[in-house]
């Protein structure tokens, strides 16, 4: 039989620190999740623009925003990303921006703040989503 001194596990004070970490990382997931689930949404709407990429330069930007809006409605988009739409228009191809900040509450006083930017060249779909270098967006 062994005694008392020989047994090793861990204490109540340790299960209860545990306990509030894991509800802590809970909490932050539970905030941080959803800005990066919708803009994975926005990017998908712009991935799917780029499939239709013959088309769009024939579009007009009012097109285009009712395609994106459409796809926002059905996915229950949310965000500010959906009204912050830049389309440009330049000599053969469409450059559309989607730029926006999104600021949660997370604790009394403390905000967390997501920026997300967004760019389909109409140019060069296989960048999808990624910002264009300066270099490429002057062209």
């Amino acid at each position: 039989m062994t005694g008392l001194h020989t047994q090793r596990g861990i204490s109540t004070l340790g299960f209860v620190f545990l306990i509030l970490v894991g509800i802590a990382v809970l909490f932050t997931a539970f905030r941080v999740v959803p800005p990066y689930v919708e803009n994975r949404y926005i990017v998908a709407a712009l991935k799917s623009l780029a499939d239709n990429n013959e088309d769009l330069f024939s579009r007009t930007p009012a097109q285009i925003r009712s395609q994106l809006s459409k796809f926002y409605t059905v996915n229950n988009v949310r965000t500010e990303g959906r009204k912050n739409i830049d389309i440009d228009k330049r000599s053969s191809r469409v450059v559309i921006t989607i730029a926006y900040e999104e600021r949660i509450d997370f604790i009394y006083n403390i905000d967390l703040v997501f920026s997300f930017n967004n760019q389909l060249d109409s140019a060069l779909p296989e960048r999808c989503c990624q910002p264009l270098d300066s270099h490429s967006a002057g062209n």
